[in-house]
Formats: C-alpha cells, structure tokens, sequence
C-alpha cells in the first residue's frame, strides 16, 4: 500500500454539541456521523485559544502561540521550524489548500504570495470573508480575486473534489477550510427553510440569565466610548427573554450545518469514486465553538464549553478501527503529530503530542490538562461583557478559569455533574482545595508551554512585531493600555 492521502477538512466556529455523533437530534449529519462510525471520534478535543487565528497558527506548527507568534487573529506567523504541508511536501507529498485562510495577517482581502503559502502548491483560498454568497478567493497566483459561483462552502467544495480527481501518482495532502457555520449564520434558503418553523430546542443554558449578570456586572477592563453603543445594542439582544434573536442564529447554524454534511459526503464519495477513499486519512475538525446565546452570550473567546469544545473526527481503515472513541485531552498543538504519525512521516519537535496510540487504540494518553486562555482583550464578548483576558485549565471533568488581568478566580465547573456549567464553584468552601490545585495546575501549564498570564505581555509584542513590518491596520490599535484593569484606567 503507498502512503496515504490526507484530507484535512476544517469548519470555522463549529462546536461538538451539534453533531448527531455527539448527541444531537436536530441535525441530520450522517456524513459526520460516518466518519465517527468508520474512525475516532475524540471526546475531549478542546480548542485552548477559542479564536480563528491561534488555531489555525498551532494547526500548522504542532506550536503553542507565544512560539509560533499567532497569539491573537489578524497578526503574524512566525515559524522557523517546517510547517504541516512542508513536512508533507518534503516527504514527496503534492498540497493544496482551498477556502478560508486567515493565517496571514496582511490583511483580509490582500494577496498571500507564495512564499507566506507555508507550503501549499495547489491554492485556492482567501485570507478571511464570510460574505458566503459572494465570497471571493485568489485562484493561484492571480492577483486579482474571483468570486465562488454558489455558497461558498458548496464552491469550495467543488474545488477539492476536482483537485481529487486530478491526482494519479504522488499522494497527496489536501486541505479544504470552510467559513460556515461562523456568523453571519446563514444557508441558502432550501437549508434555512428546513429549520423555519421556530420548533427548536436550545441548550440548556441558553436561558441561564444569572451567569450573564455576573458576567456583565464583572467587567475587568475599561471598555473605550466608541464600543459602547455596539454594546448597548448586543446586550438588548442578550437580554430579550423571548428569544427572537438566539432563535435566528439556531436556525442559520443548524442550516449550515446540514449543508456542510452534505458536502462532506460529496467529498467522500469523490474519494471512494476515485479508489482512494480507503487510502486516505480523512479529518473532519473545526477551530472552536459558538455560544450562540448559552449563557446569554454570543461568538467565541470564553471557558465556557460551547465555545472551547470542538468535534474531532478521523477515518482511516489502515490503522483506526471502527468506532472508536476516546476522551483524551486533544489540544490544537497536538492535530500535526497526529496525523503525521498516522501517515507514517517523521514529525520534528514541536510542543503538541502524538496521538496515535489514542485514536488507534493501542496505547495511553499523554496529559491529564490543558491549558485554555484568551490572550489579550478584544473580542464580542469583551465588547459585550467588558471581560478581559482569562487563562485557566480544562480537565477531563473540571473547568476552571482565572481573569488575567488581576488573578482573581473566575470560574469553576465541575462538567460531569453539572454538564450545562450552570453552577459556578467559585467561593465554595467545600471545593475550595480543588479551586487552588486547579489554579496551580495553570501555573504549572503556563510555564511548561511558555505561555503568559500577563496582557501587556501579549499586546507589546503584537505592537512590535506589526510596527517592525509597517503594518497600518487595526492592531495599531491595540494600545497596551487597553488591557490594564479598571483600576489602572
């Protein structure tokens, strides 16, 4: 048998609740749900910096942020070391990538070059849009962008399947990363018409109004003028007890859900079309979550699990059996030695593990936490709450988080018998010695993946590194500053 293919698809802010292999029963995603009953399926795959551009940085380094330099979206990768497709490439791969980028921080509509390609040949992508009707991308080395012809992910889609059926000799790693089903929360109308009738069920948490006053009444940083009418508006939405607006992103998302099994199914049936289905590592993973009104809170960026707990799938017959499942701690870093190691490629150092043993079966698991942070301000939910930045650890069972900005303990939930994190441990004396061993854990964990608990640490370095390459954009922003506490303001 030659070495296998890889196809590595990604969803942008696609959390693990909403798929039918991990519990729902309003969706339809059998295709999903295949790869769960044909492969691993991860438990406990946690998005530790619950944002677009960390991802996607540690995606392609096995690195956490503060070595790759992707510490916040929109900046820049910095990586010595070979990145995922150069590793594949020198191991006699052909790469393509195809869909949303978002790794260059040069800005969202420019031009990626080449060299800033980080190894891909075959391109057909866009750094960031989620205007998905008229979605454009750059097809190779054109410096002018085309438009997708249809919804983008359906487009995009297309793109791959094509790309997999001009491969004859050299395996091949092939990337294709969707927009959907991110915000704006939309799907062409035969999709959104599916969940139209208003018959939806929201998570448990969706009407927990007591964690949101805490949280709006626990603002840690000075939110600058300009952001408070936005705030204003969002919170009126948050605070609507009808639920009008949560129930319009429920219908968006669970329509662009549908749509995306189903074009992961016609990915699957190119593979198997083609011959290569059975030789082919197929992925199916996202970047992180979407609160999507749990809590009364919108977007990314905070401990909570709908926002940190992400779908991590994989099928490949040659090694992983059917079915398998496992509730190992899985972190970005760790997604490149994985699927090196399932390729059978030697993977350099970098910081993630190798899962193998894991998904396949045969073997334990190399930590018992992981460290979960937002690094720096900036954010809906900052904008929205005033909540600054956090660090904390995720546990098999436990959450537990931290603002960063003054130490203060922020949050802790015990996920086993409290599954919907409505009741908040903070304070309670009777789990007052897990609050510290937990909050020591967090130490331990920033100090082994050089990361920091300090803001001002985070957004100097952003300062420094866009003001040495000239960049003019809305990190110039970013004044240390911001991310002090009230007290300092």
């Amino acid at each position: 048998m030659t070495r296998p293919n890889i196809v590595f698809v990604f969803a942008d802010q696609l959390r693990s609740h909403e798929l039918g292999c991990y519990g729902n029963d309003q969706i339809r995603t059998p295709n999903m749900d295949r790869l769960a009953a044909e492969g691993v399926r991860f438990t406990n795959a946690i998005s530790t910096h619950p944002v677009c551009g960390p991802y996607r940085g540690m995606l392609m380094t096995g690195n956490w942020p503060m070595k790759n330099g992707m510490v916040l979206t929109d900046h820049v990768l910095r990586s010595p070391a070979p990145c995922f497709a150069e590793v594949c490439q020198a191991a006699g791969y052909t790469t393509g990538y195809v869909g949303k980028w978002h790794l260059d921080g040069h800005g969202r509509e420019s031009c990626i070059p080449p060299e800033r390609r980080l190894g891909f040949e075959y391109w057909r992508a866009f750094e960031c849009t989620h205007k998905y009707f008229e979605s454009k991308y750059y097809h190779q080395d054109e410096t002018e962008p085309r438009t997708w012809p249809d919804y983008d992910a359906i487009s995009q889609t297309q793109e791959a399947c094509d790309y997999i059926r001009q491969q004859h000799t050299d395996p091949f790693c092939l990337f294709l990363s969707w927009g959907a089903p991110h915000d704006p929360h939309i799907a062409p109308p035969e999709y959104m018409a599916r969940f139209a009738d208003g018959k939806l069920k929201f998570r448990d948490n969706v009407n927990d109004f007591k964690t949101a006053e805490s949280l709006w009444g626990d603002s840690d940083t000075v939110l600058p003028s300009r952001f408070k009418e936005l705030r204003e508006s969002r919170q009126e939405a948050l605070e609507d007890r009808d639920n009008r607006v949560v129930r319009q992103w429920y219908q968006g998302y669970y329509a662009a859900i549908e749509l995306l099994d189903d074009c992961l199914g016609e990915l699957l049936d190119t593979l198997e079309k083609t011959g290569q289905l059975d030789n082919t590592i197929v992925v199916l993973t996202s970047d992180h979550g979407d609160n999507l009104g749990s809590h009364r809170q919108m977007d990314k960026q905070l401990p909570f699990e709908e926002s940190i707990s992400i779908p991590f799938l994989a099928r490949y017959p040659g090694k992983i059996p059917p079915g398998m499942v496992t509730d190992a701690l899985f972190a970005p870093v760790d997604v490149m030695p994985t699927v090196l190691a399932l390729a059978d490629i030697p993977c350099h150092d970098v910081d993630g593990f190798d899962f193998y043993p894991a998904a396949t079966g045969v073997g334990g698991e190399p930590r018992d936490a992981v460290l979960i942070q937002k690094c720096i301000a900036l954010s809906y939910n900052w904008i929205t709450n005033g909540n600054g930045p956090w660090c904390g650890v995720r546990t098999k069972r436990h959450t537990y988080a931290r603002l960063a900005n003054s130490g203060k303990p922020w949050m802790l939930y015990d996920n086993e018998t409290d599954p919907y994190q409505l009741n908040n441990l903070i304070g309670n004396p009777d789990f007052a010695h897990l609050q510290k061993t937990l909050d020591e854990r967090t130490d331990a964990l920033l100090k082994a993946t050089g990361e920091t608990d300090d803001p001002l640490v985070y957004a100097e370095l952003i300062q420094k590194e866009r003001s040495a390459l000239g960049f003019s954009d809305r990190w110039n922003e970013l004044n240390p500053e911001r991310c002090q506490p009230m007290s300092a303001g």
